[in-house]
């Protein structure tokens, strides 16, 4: 599939109920049975496909209990960090006690988890131990909202992530409400932003050319050091849970990095894919799998 010696898949998840109930209503979720998209799957279907190391993303249907994204860490042998779900009222122990297992952030999901994140009155002394822990803030959000979220990200000094190239609705131009804001967001901060997930995004199914200006511009505003590439496996259906984005096809993991490997010229694929990942998250080439 690529030339790249070393990958890195900034965003799947780490659904274990074989081993951890889930414990949070919203999200989509597997079923018990289901082996082949738990985590004991996940670094089989990784290497399958040349991917090396990946960041796991706490899925809605486990809240902030963690514990299932963590397992995966810890048997990951170095390849896997972690983004965790959080009470905002988390302590400055917490904070440790996560950083200690391999977690580098934080998720806030206006979408899958609260929609009045930065309505509540505990955010900002949140974001400041998030500053404070060097934890990364990952905000999943719709265009549209990312205007009113911004100041307060900016004025808490946190390294921000911009979840599924900022959730753009594909069937809208480039200059549908928030977007461009996100865009000029990138080229004055140093904001990070996840690119692809083209499942998620596409309204007209692979090979995803309805998604593709939304991603080449974040690619052009935030640079490729500044970009990170996530695939979003186990693919759950889109139709599940309070998204509804139905998805027109099935979806296979070579077709998630496929885009990358079409759209986006080598230099900037290998920081997107390796380099830029590697730098923020400290993932190191010694950790990956010896068939590399």
């Amino acid at each position: 599939m690529s030339s790249i010696p070393f990958i890195v898949d900034c965003h799947l998840h780490a659904h274990w109920p074989q081993r951890y109930a889930y414990s949070h209503p919203t999200g989509s979720r597997i079923e018990v049975s289901d082996i082949g998209l738990s985590a004991e799957a996940l670094f089989p279907t990784l290497s399958k496909h040349g991917v090396t190391h990946t960041l796991i993303i706490q899925p809605g249907a486990y809240g902030n209990d963690n514990q299932a994204m963590l397992d995966a860490i810890a048997g990951s042998k170095g390849r896997a960090k972690g983004m965790a779900g959080m009470a905002l009222d988390a302590s400055d122990e917490v904070f440790a006690d996560l950083k200690r297992q391999g977690v580098v952030g934080t998720r806030l999901s206006l979408i899958t988890a609260d929609s009045r994140f930065f309505e509540r009155l505990e955010i900002g002394d949140f974001l400041a131990r998030c500053k404070k822990h060097d934890f990364f803030v990952e905000v999943f959000a719709a265009s549209a909202t990312w205007p009113s979220i911004m100041p307060l990200l900016a004025d808490s000094g946190v390294r921000v992530i911009v979840e599924h190239v900022a959730w753009p609705i594909t069937s809208q131009t480039l200059d549908q409400p928030g977007f461009q804001d996100v865009l000029r967001y990138g080229r004055t901060s140093d904001a990070i932003i996840k690119v692809v997930s083209g499942f998620r995004l596409t309204q007209e199914g692979r090979p995803y050319e309805d998604v593709k200006p939304f991603v080449m511009a974040a690619i052009e505003a935030f640079g490729p050091d500044r970009c990170i590439w996530g695939s979003d496996w186990p693919f759950l259906n889109p139709n599940n849970g309070p998204i509804k984005r139905p998805y027109p096809g099935t979806v296979e993991y070579s077709g998630e990095l496929a885009p990358m490997m079409q759209w986006v010229p080598d230099d900037a694929r290998r920081k997107i894919l390796w380099e830029t990942p590697a730098r923020l998250f400290g993932f190191q080439e010694a950790d990956a799998p010896s068939t590399h």
